[in-house]
């Protein structure tokens, strides 16, 4: 998103990343992205041109144009981000603008309370995502090693004649996918607990393509990030051996435990 500065016939909007905390010595995010103060919040923000980005145009090109897409919505992620490395920020979602500095102020005094008690709740608090994947081969194998009854069907199968094992396969195959779904929820529901245990709250979105069965957004004190980091090591090495991934990215600025309209 590049910082116009432009002032045509009244055209200059303002785009917001972030609110935080107003820091007097806090060094410049970036090139172009100043503070905008209301009393002791700010908002971090970008000047725009509003003839050539606004709100139609956010709307047609995120529909229309991929390229334009990826590198704003990176710039926008890129200076919450750098904000987020002087302190606790509340991110504003990608494509809010405001046509006048006065319009943007008055969101400020709006929210002014909310914005100061998620300030207060996010400080020394941490995003994190935790995703888990299966490898369905070698998770289906594992469950037909570890589960007495399709062992049984399995040992069945071996001494019957090749002409009626099919019976049994088709057996195997039905215990297979509802032991499946059970062993998975299983599974979930202890990592899930576990996570609960050490974290303030915790956030589960839609899975993603690629046998993703779990999706999570975790919020965490500091002080129990030592504890959340072990329990990810324990579920990794019990899951990998049975094929079931766990992948942990962080720490984010908080996206996905704000919810701000303007």
């Amino acid at each position: 998103m590049k910082s116009c500065g432009v002032d045509i016939l009244g055209m200059k909007g303002f785009y917001p990343y972030c609110i935080r905390l107003h820091a007097a010595k806090a060094k410049t995010v970036s090139a172009g992205v100043r503070a905008i103060l209301f009393k002791d919040i700010e908002a971090i923000v970008s000047e725009i041109d509003l003839s050539k980005f606004n709100e139609k145009t956010v709307r047609d090109k995120l529909q229309t144009d991929l390229k334009w897409t990826e590198k704003n919505i990176k710039r926008h992620h890129d200076i919450i981000a750098k904000a987020y490395e002087t302190g606790t920020v509340i991110p504003l979602k990608f494509g809010t603008l405001f046509e006048t500095k006065k319009s943007l102020e008055a969101m400020l005094k709006k929210h002014y309370r909310k914005f100061k008690k998620l300030l207060a709740k996010l400080n020394d608090k941490q995003e994190w995502g935790v995703k888990m994947y299966l490898e369905h081969e070698k998770f289906v194998e594992s469950l037909k090693k570890r589960n007495e009854e399709i062992k049984k069907l399995e040992e069945k199968k071996a001494v019957l004649p090749k002409g009626t094992q099919w019976y049994v396969d088709k057996k195997i195959g039905e215990l297979v996918d509802e032991k499946l779904e059970k062993e998975t929820e299983k599974q979930l529901q202890r990592i899930v607990k576990r996570l609960e245990d050490c974290c303030e709250q915790i956030a589960l979105s839609d899975l993603l393509p690629n046998d993703n069965v779990l999706n999570a957004a975790c919020l965490i004190n500091k002080d129990k990030l030592d504890y959340f980091k072990k329990i990810l090591r324990e579920e990794r090495e019990e899951g990998e051996p049975v094929g079931a991934t766990l992948v942990a990215t962080g720490p984010w600025p908080p996206y996905n435990f704000v919810e701000i309209k303007k």
